[in-house]
């Protein structure tokens, strides 16, 4: 099982005009809902999580650990959408998604991110995406559609 997530609207929910609050380690400060509901998602799940954030592009993979233990989300794989290392270098989100699921199309997956290109590809990764609600984040209603995709109930 595997989660793919983006954080600016998902686990950060504060609007882009409001200055948000940092933790120790530099990064921002999750949404308590929001973390605690990834928090279960995780541990019902225990899905790999891969991100889609272009927050990716700024961190390894170990210090992306780090940044979710700091906030209480105990994370046992995490990658990122593809190697892009720049800015520059990123596509349009909802495409970059499109190439993964295909070249993972066996892997149980869902989307958490409050994109809205990702409404524009195929039926069969739409049906696997959660739309966040920018300024709600990870809600209850979120976080037991992204259980029923992933645990097919």
């Amino acid at each position: 099982m595997v989660i793919l997530l983006d954080i600016d609207g998902v686990l950060v929910t504060e609007p882009a005009w409001r200055k948000v609050e940092s933790e120790a380690d530099g990064f921002m400060r999750f949404d308590k809902q929001s973390a605690n509901n990834l928090a279960h998602i995780l541990a019902e799940t225990n899905a790999a999580v891969v991100l889609t954030t272009t927050h990716r592009i700024n961190f390894t993979n170990q210090q992306w650990f780090e940044i979710f233990k700091l906030r209480g989300i105990a994370i046992n794989s995490i990658s990122k959408l593809n190697n892009k290392l720049s800015l520059a270098e990123l596509g349009e989100r909802g495409k970059e998604i499109e190439v993964w699921a295909k070249d993972n199309c066996d892997e149980n997956f869902v989307i958490l991110d409050d994109d809205p290109s990702i409404n524009q590809l195929p039926e069969w990764i739409t049906q696997r995406w959660v739309t966040i609600k920018p300024f709600k984040g990870i809600d209850d209603e979120a976080k037991q559609k992204t259980l029923s995709i992933l645990l097919d109930r």
